[in-house]
């Protein structure tokens, strides 16, 4: 599937701008402990203050690059685990027979990110929300450039998050601790420098392990990058991504 990128937006440990993330392209080094949050003062302090780290890293990024279409633009939200402090807290909260937070809870779910981004643009487009394992940052771009096909849209946003997982969780994953947040404004392909071809794999035989990097952090690389090819093997798939 072909598809162009208008723009990318990208947050992470230490990496909030394109300089930023071309100098981790280039040295291929991430430091996993220096996450700062973004201001968001778009968004009224009363709203702000409730969001978790998860929350606003993700909603940086789809308010950056969605821009001046972001009060209309149809949007697929991807993450592999979500925002699972929050939702770790709460699982602790029940064992620990303490009364639960509506809000707290609402703000937990997988979509729910997405549907504050909603609220806060007035966006009434569709929107979906993915989570698809190791390969929730592919398979999000695959819903996405699907979307915008099917439906001729002239645009869609992508946006991409996960967190480094809580400490309970950690021995069960085999990924690196990292954070990282990617906005794309996705549009049909020109045939210019910023057009891509995608394409899919699936193993004949399942790897036993998974990656120990994020897909999304091996596309940044790709990206900010002169690369003309990025092929990244999961447990079920190779994925191939291809500068037009």
């Amino acid at each position: 599937m072909n598809f162009a990128i208008k723009k990318c937006i990208a947050w992470g440990d230490g990496k909030t701008c394109d300089s930023d993330w071309q100098a981790f392209a280039n040295s291929a080094s991430l430091d996993a402990q220096t996450l700062t949050l973004p201001e968001l003062k778009m968004i009224p302090a009363m709203q702000r203050r409730r969001l978790s780290g998860f929350a606003k890293i993700t909603l940086h990024c789809a308010l950056e690059v969605s821009g001046e279409y972001q009060h209309g633009i149809a949007s697929v939200f991807s993450s592999r685990h979500g925002d699972l402090h929050k939702t770790s807290k709460l699982i602790s909260d029940v064992a620990s027979k303490d009364a639960l937070s509506p809000t707290h809870f609402g703000l937990s779910v997988h979509n729910a990110v997405g549907g504050l981004f909603s609220i806060f643009t007035g966006n009434k487009a569709p929107l979906s929300a993915v989570s698809a394992g190791e390969d929730s940052f592919f398979m999000g771009l695959v819903d996405a450039v699907a979307k915008l096909h099917h439906h001729g849209y002239q645009r869609i946003l992508y946006v991409y998050s996960d967190q480094a997982v809580p400490a309970i969780y950690q021995d069960y994953v085999q990924q690196q601790p990292d954070n990282a947040a990617i906005g794309l404004l996705i549009e049909p392909a020109n045939n210019t420098d910023n057009s891509f071809t995608l394409t899919c794999t699936s193993h004949d035989q399942q790897k036993v392990t998974e990656n120990s990097q994020l897909q999304a952090l091996d596309f940044l690389k790709f990206y900010f990058t002169n690369q003309n090819t990025l092929t990244v093997e999961s447990k079920y798939y190779q994925w191939q991504l291809s500068r037009l």
